[in-house]
């Protein structure tokens, strides 16, 4: 049992991308001017002609990515260049443990880090699914708006329908209740309409206020209905 263990974590560690990695260490010291050279040969003597991708920092933000067949023989000429122009203050290695991805590895490293600066052709066999992605999502969307649609579509009816109904009836009312108030001579009489008539009025706007969580509903949906309707990807 305990040779199997053995056997399992020996190809799960032959298995590795990465064998060695070096983060967040300092390119140069200001008090030691031999501290670079020094580096660039311990380095050079670690990790031999491993295959690696480094990349370099200024203050904390990653501005290049690299790699090299050959150990660090392409961070060397980085490193020592750097010491006249000081453009990065820390830097990262991982050796790998093939050398056929390090291009690719590279590649989908600079895509994912500086996507407006990345090229494609490292991979121009892979399919786009972008676009299969964003013809799915369409389909969903136009899906999602015929669904609102169809139960937005009657809800607006309905209440257009009740309000022009109740609209009506008050415009009728108010019509009918002024003609008899001008013909009403008495003060008593006209009061007493203009009463009648306000209550009736105030029973309407009750059955107005009732259609308001329709209102809200109607609403809500329409508020969806724009989300999908101006999703653009």
């Amino acid at each position: 049992m305990a040779d199997d263990n053995a056997k399992r974590g020996a190809r799960l560690k032959n298995d590795a991308l990465v064998t060695w990695r070096i983060e967040s260490f300092p390119i140069s010291v200001s008090q030691n001017k031999l501290y670079t050279d020094r580096l660039v040969g311990i380095l050079d003597r670690r990790i031999r002609r491993n295959p690696t991708i480094y990349s370099l920092y200024s203050r904390g933000r990653l501005v290049e990515i690299g790699s090299s067949d050959q150990g660090i023989q392409r961070l060397r000429g980085v490193v020592q260049a750097n010491k006249k122009k000081a453009r990065f203050d820390r830097f990262a290695v991982y050796t790998l443990a093939k050398r056929r991805h390090a291009n690719d590895i590279e590649a989908l490293a600079k895509r994912i880090a500086f996507p407006q600066d990345g090229s494609a052709k490292n991979f121009a066999k892979a399919r786009n699914l972008g676009e299969v992605v964003r013809r799915d999502v369409r389909q969903w969307s136009t899906a999602e708006t015929r669904r609102i649609n169809r139960a937005l579509r009657p809800m607006e009816r309905k209440y257009a329908k009740s309000v022009r109904r109740l609209e009506k009836q008050e415009a009728r009312l108010r019509k009918s209740y002024s003609k008899r108030i001008e013909k009403a001579r008495d003060a008593m009489r006209q009061k007493k309409l203009r009463t009648e008539r306000d209550k009736r009025i105030n029973s309407l706007k009750v059955q107005r206020r009732r259609l308001q969580p329709l209102r809200n509903n109607i609403l809500q949906r329409q508020a969806e209905l724009r989300t999908f309707q101006n999703l653009e990807i």
